[in-house]
């Protein structure tokens, strides 16, 4: 989603959420437990969402929350501007088997959202608080996805007149030639769904594709793999030490004809060991970009909000990133964190907000982040079902 959606000049009507609007939960505290960086206070902005997953801001301090076990898209709102969502109400409802999954972006007076096998756009043109125009861009026939299956969340931006999609891999890691699968890759269409490009290849998952701030450049977090030393750990009579460790999430800044490496290399075009014999993995090696930033293996970093606003200090153009928390033996992600920029390039990452308490016990687990209208950052929590607001209060 492009930080800066939340500016769309306000269209009257088409996000009220009278006489559909139900009260949202307020009731909620943060766990005890949690773990906030000095200067900054938490709280619960939503309580009463079950597994929410991706966040998007609409205008009238509008947020959108895709539930996908559920298949709907929840508008939530803060009517008077203090960072609690005082109501909410489904807004849009798929249809099965193509459910809602993932991406939703606030695009010239509608949101686009996507889903297995669809793109949409979507707006209230009556005021009820629920789409009544619903129309779809982009069909199966267009998309790249098929079944269900593997890593199926659908990212979606709208960027300079185009629509960017990615669909990830449908196994851990598919050793198959580059032009076998429209899976792994970045594709962008027209508006109107026309015109269907090859932006970029080699991903494995990245759930989210982002802005960044004052440039036309597309950034994500793709997902590292699993299993990397299996073959050699076999019985794990030794744990698991080398899959624990490797290999790293990574941040990428993708460009057209881009090539990161998936599912041969890892990290800085380090080999994937278990295609290790493959003839051709010099030749990859070669080809590939290699990561703008590394991030702990098996953080699940799933997703990135870029900072465009005034209210956290130095902030401006750092990366915010949702980690959910993976499978190494010991628990690592379960926070939010902060990747630091200097000159378009990230040189350091702090945590934020840590929900992983004595290192074992998991208290949530961030999906998504976006930067709210007054200058906080909100996130969603599948774990405790809640979106937390993450506010600067100074020292």
């Amino acid at each position: 989603m492009n930080p800066r959606s939340f500016v769309t000049p306000l269209i009257v009507g088409l996000v009220s959420l009278s006489p559909l609007a139900q009260p949202a939960a307020r009731s909620a505290d943060v766990p005890a437990g949690v773990w906030v960086r000095d200067g900054y206070a938490l709280s619960v902005a939503v309580d009463g969402i079950k597994l929410p997953r991706f966040l998007a801001s609409g205008p009238n301090n509008t947020l959108f929350v895709s539930v996908p076990k559920e298949g709907k898209i929840i508008a939530c709102r803060d009517n008077d501007g203090d960072g609690t969502f005082e109501t909410m109400a489904t807004f849009v409802e798929g249809k099965a088997p193509n459910t809602i999954l993932q991406g939703m972006q606030w695009h010239d007076g509608s949101l686009w959202y996507a889903q297995l096998n669809s793109i949409s756009k979507a707006r209230d043109t009556n005021g009820d608080g629920k789409a009544d125009e619903d129309v779809a861009v982009l069909g199966a026939e267009q998309l790249p996805t098929g079944a269900r299956g593997g890593h199926m969340w659908r990212a979606l931006l709208i960027h300079q007149n185009r629509i960017y999609t990615h669909v990830g891999d449908q196994t851990n890691a598919t050793d198959e030639p580059i032009e076998a699968s429209e899976r792994k890759k970045i594709w962008s269409f027209a508006l109107d769904g026309s015109d269907k490009k090859l932006f970029a290849s080699g991903l494995r998952n990245s759930e989210k594709l982002v802005v960044r701030p004052g440039t036309n450049e597309i950034w994500g977090i793709d997902h590292d793999i699993d299993l990397l030393g299996a073959k050699l750990e076999g019985d794990k009579k030794f744990g698991q030490p080398i899959t624990d460790h490797n290999p790293p999430a990574e941040l990428n800044h993708y460009v057209e004809g881009g090539f990161y490496g998936h599912p041969w290399l890892v990290g800085k075009n380090a080999p994937n060991l278990n295609f290790i014999n493959d003839p051709k993995l010099v030749e990859y090696a070669s080809k590939a970009t290699i990561p703008a930033w590394l991030l702990p293996a098996h953080c699940s970093a799933n997703s990135l909000t870029f900072y465009t606003g005034d209210k956290i200090p130095r902030a401006h153009g750092d990366a915010f990133v949702a980690q959910r928390g993976g499978s190494a033996t010991a628990k690592v992600g379960y926070c939010l964190s902060r990747i630091l920029f200097e000159d378009g390039h990230p040189y350091g990452e702090q945590k934020m907000v840590n929900f992983l308490k004595n290192r074992t016990e998991i208290l949530g687990r961030p999906v998504d982040c976006t930067q709210a209208p007054d200058g906080s950052l909100l996130f969603s929590d599948d774990f405790g079902s809640k979106i937390y607001r993450l506010k600067y209060v100074g020292k």
